[in-house]
This record gives C-alpha cells, sequence and structure tokens, in this order.
C-alpha cells in the first residue's frame, strides 16, 4: 500500500501483549486514515459506558497517508480516545517530527489498551518493540523526561509523552512531543497517564513509500507560489499565528477578562508584531513545511530573564493565558506556557479555568483559604499559582483539575453562567458573538468547543472555497446558510485531519484527490473524499450519541446566549437561544438528523455507518 505502512502496533499494557494487526484497503479507503481510522477502531472496541481512566478505554494515535511524504505540511498526528474532560469523543492534534518516525518505524498508528502495573514506557525502534521502566522519569516535567530518554536510548529517537498534570489525571492533561508541540486538547494526557504510561519513544529509517514521487514533485512545482502568496499564510510565515491576533480584536473576536470584555486598551502588548520584536529569536518548522510559524523564544529582560521556550506561545496561548486573564506581560505568559509544557496542561482548558476562577473569587464563592492566595486579574503570582496548584492537585487546583464544568457543578451558586465550555470542553479563544457561525460550530463540534474543526469563520470573513462549492458571502452576523457552510467545512476538515495535513497550508481543495492518488495509488475525486469525511464526522457522532449526547448538549455558555459585548466589535451581539435554534434545525436537515441531533437510519445506511 502506497503511502501507508499498511499495519497497527498494538500493545496490552496490562499483559505486555506486542502485535501487529494489517490495515484493510476497504477501511483505507472508506476512513482516509488519521482521525477516521482512530474512529473506526474506537467506535467498534470501546463500549460508551467505558469510563475514560478505565483499562478498557483505548488509547489510539495515528497518521495519514500523507504522513511524512513529499506533500507540505504533513508532519502531523492525531491521539484519540474516550475523553475524561466530556466523557465522549476526544481527540488531539499536533505537529513536529513525531508523526513521521512512527511511519518510518514502521507504522501507521499505534493502539495502546490496557493498564500497565508500574510507570512505563514504550520503544519502538525501526519495527522493534518493548516496553521499559519509566520509574526513573515518571514525575520529570515533559521536556525533562524527553532529554533524559534521548540521552539514554539515543539522541535520534522522536519522544511523545506526558508530565505531572498527565500523571495526576488532570482532565485536560495534553502531550508533549519534539520538545514543545502540544497534542492540547480533551485531557487525552490524563488517559495516558490512567494507563501508567509516560512515553512513547520512536525512531525509524525507511522509505515511506509513494506511488508517483516524480509527478508528486512536479506539481508541488507549480503550486508552491500559490501555496505561499495565501495571505494568511504569509501572516503566519511572518509572525506565526499570533500576526492575527490584533484583527481579530476589531472584530471583537478575543476573550477578554473571561469572556466579559470586547476592548482591551493594552491588546497590541501581547500582539504579534510585539511579541516576535522582543521574544522571538528564531523561526522554526514541523517536517516538511515552507511556512514555519513555530517559534523559538527568549525572555531577554525581568524575573524571567534567560528563560527559553523551544515552542513559544501563539494565538491561542498568549490570549488564553494572556488577554483572557487581562495580563499584558509577555515575560509572564512565555513563563506560564513554560509551566504548562513542563506539567503538560493544555494551555486554552488551563487559561479559561483561571479565569473562571478570578471570577468566582471576584464573587465570592471562593475564599482566599479555599484559594491559597488572593486571585486578581493580570496577576502573575496568580496565573503562575494556579498553574502549580492544578498540575500538582493543590488545595484550589484539585478542583480545577476537573475542568470548569465540574468545578462549576462543584461550587454552584450561580458559577454555572460564567464557566465557558461546551460538554465540558473549555471554550477556544474564539469568541463567538462575533462570528456566529464559529458559535455553531462549538455548539455541535464532536469534541466540545472546538475552533479547528470547520474554522466556518474563515467564510465569515469572507474566504470561498469554489472547489467544496462555498461561493456566498456571509454575514457573520447572520444565521441564515450557517448550518450548510458548517456541514460542508467540518466534512472537508475530516478530510483533512486523516490524510493528515496541516490546516494553515493554503491549498485549494482540488488539488488533494490528485495528491493522494499520486501518493497512494488509489483513484479518488474531491466528491468521494467529502463522503469519507461526512462519514467519518457521523461516525463520532454516532459514538457520542451512544455516550448520550443529543441536542440538549449542542448548546453554548450562558454568557455567550444572554450576555452582549457593550464595546468593540461585536455590536453588542449575543446568539440567542433563538438564533441557536435556527441554525441547529438547518444544521440537523442539511446533515440528515432528526430534530434530536441524532443521524437518521437512512443516512448511515447511505454512509455504511452502524447504529
Amino acid at each position: 500500500m502506497h503511502g501507508y505502512m499498511g499495519k497497527i502496533l498494538r500493545v496490552d499494557l496490562s499483559s505486555e501483549k506486542i502485535w501487529e494487526e494489517p490495515i484493510r484497503e476497504e477501511d483505507a479507503r472508506r476512513f482516509i486514515g488519521g482521525v477516521g481510522l482512530a474512529a473506526k477502531i474506537i467506535y467498534d472496541e470501546v463500549k460508551p459506558e467505558t469510563p475514560a481512566f478505565s483499562p478498557e478505554n483505548k488509547l489510539v494515535f495515528m497518521t495519514g497517508p500523507l504522513t511524512g511524504t513529499l506533500v507540505p505540511c504533513t508532519g502531523r498526528y492525531v491521539v484519540c480516545a474516550k475523553s475524561p474532560l466530556t466523557d465522549a469523543w476526544g481527540e488531539a492534534h499536533s505537529g513536529g517530527f513525531w508523526a513521521r518516525e512512527i511511519k518510518r518505524a514502521g507504522y501507521d498508528g499505534i493502539m495502546i489498551e490496557g493498564m500497565a502495573e508500574r510507570p512505563s514506557y514504550i520503544v519502538i525502534d525501526d519495527g522493534e518493540v518493548r516496553i521499559e521502566d519509566a520509574k526513573r522519569i515518571w514525575g520529570l516535567g515533559c521536556l525533562e523526561a524527553e532529554e533524559k530518554l534521548k540521552k539514554e536510548i539515543g539522541e535520534d529517537f522522536k519522544v511523545a509523552c506526558i508530565g505531572p498534570a498527565g500523571e495526576r489525571l488532570v482532565r485536560f492533561a495534553c502531550i508533549i512531543n519534539d520538545g514543545g508541540r502540544a497534542a492540547g486538547r480533551c485531557g487525552i494526557g490524563a488517559v495516558m497517564g490512567s494507563k501508567m504510561l509516560k512515553a512513547v519513544a520512536v525512531r525509524g529509517r525507511r522509505e515511506i513509500p509513494m506511488k508517483d514521487p516524480e509527478r508528486i514533485r512536479g506539481i508541488l512545482r507549480r503550486i508552491y507560489p500559490q501555496i505561499m502568496s495565501f495571505p494568511t499564510t504569509q501572516i503566519h510565515a511572518s509572525y506565526g499565528t499570533s500576526g492575527e491576533l490584533l484583527s481579530f480584536h476589531q472584530y471583537g473576536d478575543v476573550p477578554i477578562k473571561n469572556f466579559k470584555l470586547g476592548d482591551w486598551d493594552k491588546i497590541e502588548g501581547i500582539s504579534g508584531e510585539v511579541y516576535n520584536k522582543l521574544m522571538v529569536k528564531a523561526k522554526k518548522a514541523c517536517w516538511n513545511c515552507p511556512i514555519a510559524c513555530w517559534r523559538y523564544v527568549e525572555v531577554n529582560e525581568g524575573p524571567y530573564a534567560g528563560l527559553t521556550l523551544n515552542r513559544g506561545p501563539e494565538y491561542e496561548t498568549l490570549t488564553a493565558l494572556g488577554s483572557l486573564l487581562l495580563n499584558d506581560k509577555l515575560d509572564v505568559i512565555v513563563k506560564a506556557n513554560y509551566l504548562c509544557n513542563q506539567y503538560g496542561l493544555d494551555t486554552i482548558s488551563t487559561g479559561v479555568c483561571i479565569a473562571f476562577a478570578i471570577e468566582c473569587y471576584e464573587r465570592g464563592l471562593i475564599s482566599e483559604e479555599e484559594a491559597g492566595m488572593t486571585l486578581k486579574w493580570g496577576d502573575s503570582e496568580t496565573i503562575l499559582g494556579l498553574i502549580e496548584a492544578i498540575a500538582e492537585r493543590r488545595r484550589l487546583g484539585s478542583l480545577l483539575a476537573e475542568g470548569v464544568k465540574r468545578a462549576s457543578e462543584k461550587i454552584s451558586e450561580g458559577s454555572e453562567k460564567f464557566a465557558m465550555h461546551v460538554k465540558g470542553l473549555e471554550m477556544p479563544m474564539h469568541d463567538p458573538r462575533a462570528f456566529k457561525g464559529m458559535g455553531l460550530q462549538y455548539a455541535v463540534s464532536n469534541r466540545g468547543a472546538c475552533h479547528l474543526q470547520g474554522m466556518v469563520l474563515r467564510i465569515e470573513q469572507g474566504e470561498r472555497l469554489t472547489d467544496l462549492k462555498i461561493y456566498e458571502r456571509l454575514d457573520r452576523f447572520e444565521v441564515k446558510g450557517k448550518g450548510r457552510i458548517l456541514a460542508i467545512m467540518q466534512n472537508w476538515h475530516e478530510v483533512l485531519e486523516s490524510l493528515i495535513i496541516c490546516k494553515f497550508l493554503g491549498i485549494p481543495p482540488g488539488h488533494i484527490p490528485g495528491l493522494y492518488t499520486l501518493v497512494t495509488g488509489m483513484p479518488t475525486s474531491l466528491e468521494s473524499l467529502l463522503e469519507a469525511g461526512e462519514r467519518i464526522y457521523t461516525l463520532k457522532r454516532m459514538f457520542n450519541v451512544k455516550c448520550g449526547i443529543t441536542r440538549k448538549d449542542d448548546v453554548l455558555p450562558y454568557r455567550i446566549m444572554y450576555e452582549g459585548l457593550k464595546e468593540g466589535g461585536t455590536l453588542g451581539n449575543t446568539i440567542s437561544p433563538e438564533e441557536l435554534k435556527a441554525m441547529l434545525d438547518e444544521y440537523y436537515y442539511v446533515r440528515g438528523w432528526d430534530e434530536n441531533g441524532i443521524p437518521r437510519g437512512e443516512v448511515l445506511k447511505r454512509l455504511g455507518v452502524q447504529s
């Protein structure tokens, strides 16, 4: 199978049994790879009632048929499991070099089940696999553990590992690879910790087979100028994702003070332009990426002078640990990002939980004694202290480590009105009151509040994708038409995350089927890929339905629906319950789901998905 290595490595940590399973060509055609094959494995093998921290939960790392090939921006992997945050579908994505190494070691993915008797790590050395004792690295931060492992087993190994947060089952713990790349969302690092698995170290020397590499090179030579001339690509190449921060602020899209404010007079202090000028020392790239949005940063002065970060904060982290907390100190954001990388914490969920805690304290719902400190907006001691408390599960940190949904249920007293999450997953750093299609996207996303699975705000900003039959310009405050556009974009993004190819690559969708065929030798069309994307999205939804997810869960936080902002670019808009209902009705109709958000039998039959 060209593009594919043709097999998945399976590891049962309970029995220490290791074996390989072939990938069937039929499954490759129907689910592509990446998140598609991971969804099929979990749907087939994980019972909906399985607790996230049970040995029966499956942890699935997957690459795609384009991973590690000549196609640019294909250095990514996905890791999936039942999420401890949402008790439903969970997935996280990361870039770097780890994914390519898995394929060079001979595997398209790794499926891990069971629970080790002692702290362990997995070594995959060019097809040779063993389980090792991790006692000497258990308790170390992610960056320290990676460094120590590479010194012991070989500097050319690529390592994905968890930190103390994952070991302590913080429900939004992440997995860190390549010195700071994060598979951040849904608490997948905590699932890894529940299995007593500290790390997966891989090294490979095999060639990744491609059907027609010369024709691939020829096509890429022709379309590279088009890729690099794409406006968003130019911004990301120059500043990283932080380059869009000020423009998003003008839209009223940047969350400020736990989504309470629409404008902040200190926003320029954390902008991409200032950040790149003061902190960024070098630009880096993932495998075969011409964009290089990765930033190597160093703090030059102040209490954290000399602190370096292999992968510095980008847009989501600058806002989650910056504007969301009224923190305009770049050095504190870098320090906070460093702590999150060491502990293995999702910076988005961490920022939202800290903002929630400060607002609770401000309202008298949390005392200074309970918090163990005075909680203040924009205060470095508050921010850094709570990060440490969360990762170490100390005092208030132990409650926040459960995620904002569970924390608000525990505190009660109206705190659920400013607990910013959907289905238990904390809100990312785009305020949906600025782009109502993004509000619908948050409400229905399979993993909870998610800005990446659809990115419909790009369409609301004026981008047109004629290959996907998206011609119209949609007013960002309009609700009509958003259901159709979102369904198309979600299906397409499932394709990208199954191939796997980075969404920052500004390549027209019409080029993708040809590249897939030239890599794999399997003819396809854009329509066939989109149908596979729909199949994958529907499969995830059916997993969630079996976990109890219905229309009642496709909702937005109270603050988004009832509290308009008095300043900034949102013009006082909310997404009212009536507007959300209208968008949901259209979206369910387009998807072929019933009024409760459950896929109808005829849709499942057409897609070949078993109920």
